[in-house]
């Protein structure tokens, strides 16, 4: 038994050298096909997921203008029509414009949108005043982070933000007001 173990491991030695110098490969280079990615330019900015998005045409009612809307979290919402907004596209657009002012910083353009007085703040001046305190990384996250195609809305106007961050209703000029920022 002693003499057939280095017999053995001899025998396995030679037939596997033996294999190796007659590897092939399966297939020769012209079996190959050179993948080459489809890389798409994006158009926008990355850092503000969906803003993509553009209502088409506000002259045609938004799909959910007269039905409710499921959400992925399986919320659902009040139709836009009667959370009171005669065109739901044209909420969808304001808040696109308000996610482009909030991403910028341009608290001008959201103080001239927001009704005073507010909770916390009953001018415009003091508004300014604590604006990024108010706005600050975490807070403008959340808003930017908004799908504007998912806007919740109910009887009390439009929410954005996963906490109620900010809310708007239509000012019955055919805009729209900010009447709550909740930051906490």
């Amino acid at each position: 038994m002693k003499k057939l173990i280095p017999f053995l491991i001899l025998t396995f030695a030679i037939l596997g050298h033996s294999c190796k110098q007659n590897e092939q490969p399966a297939y020769g280079k012209r079996d190959t096909v050179e993948w080459k990615p489809n890389i798409k330019v994006l158009t926008f900015d990355p850092k503000i997921p969906h803003l993509d998005y553009t209502a088409e045409n506000n002259e045609l009612p938004n799909a959910y203008q007269n039905k409710q809307q499921l959400f992925i979290d399986s919320t659902i919402c009040v139709s836009w029509s009667n959370a009171g907004f005669k065109n739901g596209n044209n909420a969808i657009k304001f808040y696109q414009n308000l996610q482009l002012n909030i991403k910028y910083d341009e608290k001008e353009q959201i103080a001239r949108q927001i009704k005073f007085p507010l909770r916390d703040f009953t001018t415009k001046k003091e508004f300014l005043a604590s604006y990024y305190k108010i706005f600050t990384p975490e807070y403008k996250r959340e808003l930017l982070e908004q799908n504007p195609l998912e806007l919740f809305r109910n009887k009390d106007g439009c929410m954005a933000g996963n906490d109620g961050q900010l809310w708007f209703k239509p000012n019955g000029k055919g805009s729209f007001i900010i009447f709550e920022l909740n930051y906490f």
